[in-house]
């Protein structure tokens, strides 16, 4: 009985990984429902002290690898929060950790692919788990990426998602027309004590003032 139960647990997961190697894609895992975007306030607490406290500042990430503890960088050590991560870890099924509009989240493992506009505040990007990245739109309010690539770890909202007309990615020629998620900026880029050269450069268009706020208070 055991081995049966052993031997069906392997299929399970033989399956799902025949699945992701014969191209199950996020937009065939994830549906992050229809096109519109919201631009109402968080109604909780707690996102809304995140949306004041960490509005364009940076942050130091801890080594949780299940969900993203964050705090003010020169913040106390003690003074940390919890922030689910972009599409979780790993999702295999549909449904699974599905994102909720309106919801805060932390990307990372992320790349910026390309500008989408002569603005300097969108971006298609992709970004997710180890398994699964999707297309994605980013909007930033506080930073300017001057070149691609990796991206450092960011707090941001899920305010929707848009459709978008966008290159292909070379050799492929011509354009692709899908339907993406929509990140908002919310902080800075993670803070690191040296500029590193594993990540994609970026600018700060203005640093907001001085605010004194219960999780960076001494």
């Amino acid at each position: 009985m055991k081995r049966k139960v052993r031997f069906i647990a392997a299929a399970i997961v033989a399956m799902a990984l025949a699945a992701v190697v014969a191209g199950c894609s996020p937009d065939t895992a994830l549906d992050f429902g229809p096109p519109g975007e919201i631009t109402t306030p968080p109604t909780d607490q707690l996102s809304r002290d995140i949306m004041r406290d960490f509005d364009g500042r940076d942050f130091v990430l801890g080594n949780n690898d299940r969900q993203a503890e964050v705090s003010l960088y020169g913040a106390k050590p003690e003074h940390k929060l919890l922030i689910p991560f972009w599409l979780g870890i790993n999702p295999l099924y549909p449904g699974f950790l599905r994102p909720s509009v309106g919801h805060i989240y932390v990307i990372s493992e992320s790349k910026l692919v390309r500008p989408l506009d002569d603005s300097g505040n969108q971006y298609l990007i992709r970004a997710g788990s180890k398994l699964f990245k999707s297309d994605t739109l980013l909007e930033t309010t506080h930073t300017h990426y001057v070149e691609t690539g990796s991206m450092l770890p960011a707090i941001v909202r899920f305010v929707g998602t848009r459709v978008i007309t966008v290159p292909k990615d070379a050799p492929a020629s011509g354009t692709i027309t899908e339907k993406v998620p929509v990140l908002r900026e919310v902080s800075l880029p993670m803070h690191l004590d040296e500029p590193s050269p594993a990540y994609a450069k970026f600018e700060v268009r203005k640093a907001p003032a001085a605010v004194q706020s219960p999780s960076s208070a001494s």
